[in-house]
């Protein structure tokens, strides 16, 4: 057993990068938008793990827009409140130093990575639902999933881009023995079961975005290499996924009715168990979809009735979303205030309270491209957009990039993108740093990961000495 325990340690420090990165990830996921001083010290030590690096494999048509936009947004800050402290751009560093590290990594470290992110948002989605049993269990009454991100919309997004990069990474392993993605299948059903719970109906709409992007794909060949697929194939494939999502959401929205519109919140138990059972069985369910394809239209055509009750519990959503196309009328008209360095970080909200138009109670603008270009000005926005362009146009999985439609798909109706852990995994499961990549050499790494090491320590020290 201690031998076991030793070879189980030496493997962990064999990979220690990969757990780096990992435990970032989980730091991330817990504190939302963020604070300074937590991205300063998270920071430092990815630098540090950084400077240990020997090489590098890295697509600079990401990394230097990414540090562009970093410096669009600290100079924004410069120019509003005298510092370069006090905005996302000193948070948001720690975007470009995790995919830099991410690139010192080989292929194969890279999937056991993008395996291991998977797992811990398998992890995230059990906790939620745990979370939502016991808070109907023991208050009587149950709200939207918040989960560990503390927020449904933000936890709905984050479970959606771990179903996607579940699927990319199924694909990438087709052909080998099973015993290397024994767990994945398993990690679905939760995903789905935990998405339901959050009610996000942005999170829907980007999953559904993202599904049809992989099926659009399939059938005229984007995004896949070789002939596009027949309509009977395509239609078979779409059948087996609507049926899967179907049966997860669908179980996921009788445990929520359950628990939250029923007087007996313990009727939830039954349901619990039955979560339980469809775990463990999710494997054999995909092989009856493969083997009857029949029984698969037949439960996917279910989803419609999932839709519609999705529609009917919260049918606050349509007014939501009008408000959000009105949110995102007013930005427009600040975008043109001040192109070069936008209006300020954080400054979008108090603009709205003091103008004519109607107060939103909202720090972000309900589309994050537009947010960045109203407080950070046109400069940072446009370094965005070249990285969204640049990624579509690598040769990565569909699946991949299926996902990628989805996270920005989300972002033009909500505000994932300024939730680190969301990004952070975006950028971990799909950032393919490899694919155009050119190499780094140590000394350049080095000086690259120093510098942002001491940009790190500047905001650490501002922070404590200015506001501590």
């Amino acid at each position: 057993m201690i031998d076991a325990l030793g070879r189980k340690l030496d493997c962990l420090l064999d990979h220690y990068t990969i757990v780096c990165i990992f435990l970032a990830l989980v730091i991330m996921t817990w504190i939302g938008v963020g604070t300074v001083p937590v991205a300063s010290m998270l920071g430092v030590l990815l630098c540090v793990i950084g400077i240990a690096q020997a090489s590098a494999q890295a697509d600079l048509g990401i990394l230097l827009p990414l540090v562009v936009y970093n410096l669009a947004g600290m100079a924004s800050s410069f120019a509003w409140y005298g510092n370069i402290t006090d905005g996302y751009g000193a948070m948001h560093s720690v975007f470009p130093v995790l995919y830099l590290l991410m690139a010192c990594l080989d292929s194969k470290e890279q999937f056991l990575l993008k395996r291991i992110c998977i797992a811990w948002s398998g992890m995230v989605s059990l906790a939620g639902i745990a979370q939502f049993a016991c808070q109907a269990l023991l208050q009587g009454s149950a709200r939207r999933l918040g989960g560990l991100l503390g927020n449904p919309n933000a936890m709905g997004i984050f479970l959606v881009m771990g179903w996607f990069a579940l699927h990319c990474c199924q694909e990438g392993q087709k052909g080998q023995e099973p015993g290397r993605r024994y767990y994945l299948p398993y990690i679905e059903p939760l995903l789905l079961v935990a998405l339901a719970l959050t009610l996000s109906m942005g999170s829907f709409l980007a999953m559904a975005v993202g599904i049809l992007a992989v099926i659009a794909g399939k059938r005229y060949g984007f995004f896949h290499p070789g002939e596009p697929a027949p309509s009977r194939e395509c239609f078979r494939y779409a059948c087996r996924l609507l049926a899967k999502a179907s049966l997860g959401i669908g179980t996921g929205m009788l445990l929520y009715l359950a628990a939250a519109r029923t007087d007996m919140p313990a009727a939830c138990l039954p349901l619990l168990c039955y979560v339980f059972a469809l775990v463990l069985c999710w494997p054999k369910f995909g092989r009856f979809l493969e083997a009857l394809p029949s029984m698969a239209a037949a439960i996917s055509f279910i989803g419609v009735f999932v839709a519609v009750a999705i529609v009917l519990v919260r049918p606050s959503s349509v007014a939501t979303f009008t408000e959000r196309l009105e949110m995102m009328e007013n930005g427009l008209y600040y975008l043109v205030q001040s192109p070069l360095l936008g209006v300020g970080p954080y400054r979008w909200r108090y603009l709205n309270l003091a103008d004519s138009d109607k107060y939103f109670n909202t720090w972000h603008i309900h589309n994050a491209l537009l947010h960045v270009g109203v407080e950070f000005g046109w400069i940072a926005m446009g370094m965005l957009l070249w990285v969204i362009a640049r990624a579509f146009r690598k040769k990565t999985q569909p699946w991949a990039k299926a996902g990628l439609v989805a996270f920005c798909f989300h972002n033009m109706i909500d505000t994932s993108f300024f939730y680190m852990g969301i990004t952070s995994l975006a950028l971990l499961v799909f950032g393919a740093p490899g694919e155009k990549g050119e190499k780094v050499g140590a000394l350049a790494l080095r000086a690259i990961f120093f510098a942002f090491a001491l940009l790190f320590v500047f905001h650490l020290l501002y922070y404590v000495r200015h506001v501590v």
